[in-house]
């Protein structure tokens, strides 16, 4: 698969929070270079992202209450708005609450989701929702890919990258061909975590993701320094 082909896929992630702005900056900046379909950065990182993608096809996308998803609704969407008021958002990454999504609190899992995705779309901009699939079982999975639906989320997403337990396994090609066969075409699936080469970047892309997230320190392997 051309290289071009692969960098439109990726979500080129910039989110660990020791990294000074130089490093920031190096990091967005790869992205950017290998032509990514977007960057994505922590909200304090929203500027200097800015000031990377201007004049390029690479696009912003940030996330919202990362890592955990354990703030209330109210601190959510106003994480949210604050976000987009910056301007020229693509996209934003949040994180559902995968502990009430355990104790099978559907209706306030959708409840939050909506009221992301109302925010989101009044203002034109793509919301996708991370699960933490490792923290779950395949029934809450399925489970989590309903209330995405329902809650009008444009994606669902595997992992956040910081979920420590004793089951990491992120974007599982299995379990990406379950959620792609279970979203049925009404949402799409963004597949994040241990991606980390282009063999399986390429399985994921033939198993039906619409996007992947690929660590900083993976991209430029998957894609390659030049990506004409």
């Amino acid at each position: 698969m051309e290289s071009k082909v692969l960098a439109s896929y990726i979500d080129h992630a910039v989110l660990d929070p020791a990294m000074t702005i130089e490093e920031l900056k190096n990091q967005i900046m790869i992205g950017v270079e290998c032509k990514c379909k977007t960057v994505c950065v922590n909200p304090d990182a929203i500027d200097l992202a800015k000031s990377c993608i201007e004049g390029t096809e690479t696009k912003l996308c940030v996330v919202c209450d990362f890592p955990f998803g354990s703030s209330n609704k109210a601190s959510k969407v106003a994480q949210c708005q604050a976000i987009i008021d910056k301007g020229d958002i693509f996209e934003i990454d949040m994180v559902a609450n995968y502990g009430l999504i355990k104790s099978k609190e559907y209706d306030q899992v959708i409840d939050e989701i909506q009221a992301m995705s109302d925010v989101c779309h009044q203002n034109n901009v793509g919301l996708k929702v991370i699960v933490e699939t490792d923290a779950l079982t395949i029934d809450e999975v399925k489970a989590s890919i309903e209330c995405c639906v329902q809650g009008q989320a444009d994606f669902i997403k595997t992992s956040t990258g910081y979920f420590k337990g004793e089951h990491i396994v992120g974007a599982d090609p299995e379990l990406i061909k379950m959620m792609v066969k279970e979203a049925k075409g009404r949402i799409k699936v963004k597949g994040s975590g241990c991606v980390r080469s282009q063999e399986r970047l390429e399985e994921l892309i033939a198993l039906g993701i619409d996007r992947a997230g690929v660590g900083c320190g993976s991209t430029r392997k998957i894609v390659g320094e030049n990506n004409e």
